[in-house]
């Protein structure tokens, strides 16, 4: 195989958007060919693919994800590798977690793991919780007894090489909505003839601002932040008879978000109603919160051990959204965090660029955990 810096440097100047992961995923397959991987499921969901690595004797089914797609972020780096796509680069190091599940498939090859079944499931579009979702909806898990699911994602502003651990919740769960207001338009010098949405836009968003508890320690910890705003068109002469509102929303369980999303639908229809607007609500780029299995968290804290690593034992979860949270829903399953450097640019800044030495450390957490949980009887 080529040299697997050269590989991540390649998907890095190769980038392409949550669904449209074509070239990323063929290129990846045919690496994983030359390896002498055989058993390689695909179709079954955007460009998302699974790789199946069988022992020689039966045990247990570990499932490892990955990501493919890449962010709508124009890069600044000027280094040789840089996008070669207008308006889109590898800034969240999703380039970085693909070429260490390539790297741990070598491990596999080179040293096979003889008892279970390993799975290695590239994925589509996970920057908009969309991936894990028409996967897993897609039915291609079900015919394996998945007993455990592991990923992991680098981490700027931490150590390089430590490995971040926690129990339960990891990240939160984070989902957008789009609310669009329909009135009528008007002359500018008649407004009373038309119905102009811009005072219920204003006490939407001072509504939303209510919602806001940014205390991270408090259990009703909830975040609203407005993410884009239109109301009408650059003509003058004419009063605005359509608006549209998207916000973010976040806060720690999943059960919490959807009592506060149906007050949130049930308000601003009333606000909506108040102003004789119509109303249609878009819930989109879901994720659930990610909670970590006790029994998987220690397997994760066992490999760092293990292989000597930082160990960094984590007090708050992270406030980013991660749609592996689907699978800690169905599976004994977990999360950690890899260490990218405590001078790293942050995640999705447009001079992030992931780092080539975590490569061996992060493909080195897979193949022990792999060891452990597949060596029990």
């Amino acid at each position: 195989m080529e040299n697997i810096e050269d590989f991540r440097k390649y998907i890095h100047a190769n980038p392409e958007l949550s669904g449209q992961e074509k070239h990323t995923s063929a290129y990846t397959i045919e690496t994983l060919k030359k390896l002498g991987i055989t058993e390689i499921h695909q179709g079954f969901s955007m460009y998302s693919f699974v790789v199946v690595i069988n022992g020689k004797e039966k045990g247990a089914t570990v499932l490892f994800r990955c990501e493919l797609d890449a962010l709508p972020i124009q890069e600044e780096n000027s280094f040789q590798h840089r996008s070669i796509h207008q308006g889109i680069s590898h800034k969240c190091g999703h380039d970085g977690h693909l070429s260490i599940m390539l790297r741990f498939a070598q491990k596999l090859i080179e040293k096979p793991i003889t008892k279970g079944k390993i799975l290695l499931f590239f994925q589509s579009a996970e920057e908009t919780g969309a991936g894990a979702k028409d996967a897993i909806a897609s039915g291609i898990f079900k015919q394996f007894q998945i007993n455990y699911a592991f990923a992991l994602h680098n981490l700027p502003s931490f150590p390089l090489h430590s490995i971040l651990i926690k129990e339960k919740l990891f990240t939160p769960c984070v989902e957008s909505g789009i609310f669009e207001l329909t009135g009528k338009t008007s002359h500018a010098s008649e407004p009373q003839k038309g119905i102009n949405p811009a005072i219920a836009i204003a006490t939407i968003i001072q509504y939303f601002d209510t919602l806001t508890v940014s205390d991270k320690a408090h259990k009703n910890y909830f975040l609203s932040t407005p993410i884009h705003i239109t109301m009408g068109e650059k003509a003058y002469g004419v009063s605005a008879g359509k608006a549209t509102i998207a916000y973010t929303f976040r806060t720690w369980e999943n059960d919490t978000f959807e009592q506060i999303k149906t007050q949130i639908e049930q308000k601003v229809k009333q606000i909506a109603e108040a102003h004789q607007l119509t109303l249609s609500i878009n819930w989109v780029e879901t994720f659930k919160a990610n909670n970590n299995h006790p029994d998987a968290y220690l397997q994760i804290k066992r490999a760092a051990q293990k292989l000597q690593m930082d160990i960094i034992e984590l007090e708050k979860p992270f406030e980013f959204g991660e749609d592996f949270g689907l699978f800690t829903q169905q599976y004994k399953g977990a999360m950690f965090g890899l260490g990218s450097g405590i001078d790293l640019s942050p995640l999705h800044s447009a001079d992030y660029d992931f780092p080539d030495e975590l490569l061996e450390t992060g493909s080195e957490m897979f193949y022990q955990i792999a060891e452990q949980v597949l060596s029990i009887d």
